[in-house]
């Protein structure tokens, strides 16, 4: 897994509005501090990846916070724990992910 530092990503393509699902997809490339908004929790929901200095901005922008990157990151890593190390498949994470957003708890096994 790589994960790139604040100076190694590119702010206007983290940052630029997109879906829940593109988000989720690029998710190994963003920053653990920040923030994702969005204005749902479906996969085609518009989602935007923040700083906490641009949340006014995602908020102007009718979006609402959902969840940090770093607790995005940790409910796809437990979902693959619980499941005997399984790789998620996007859909994978995109439920864990809101699972967690909705319940602050990790999505339990079936």
């Amino acid at each position: 897994m790589v994960r790139r530092t604040c100076a190694q990503r590119s702010s206007p393509l983290t940052r630029r509005v997109r879906t829940l699902r593109d988000v989720v997809n690029a998710l190994d490339d963003l920053d653990d501090a920040d923030v994702i908004y969005t204005d749902g929790t479906s996969p085609a929901a518009r989602a935007a990846v923040v700083s906490a200095p641009d949340a006014a901005e995602a908020k102007a922008d009718r979006l609402r916070y959902f969840l940090e990157i770093s607790l995005a990151r940790d409910a796809v890593e437990v979902w693959s724990a619980w499941r005997k190390g399984a790789e998620p498949t996007v859909d994978d994470k995109l439920m864990a992910i809101s699972y967690y957003a909705s319940h602050d708890a990790y999505l339990p096994l079936d």
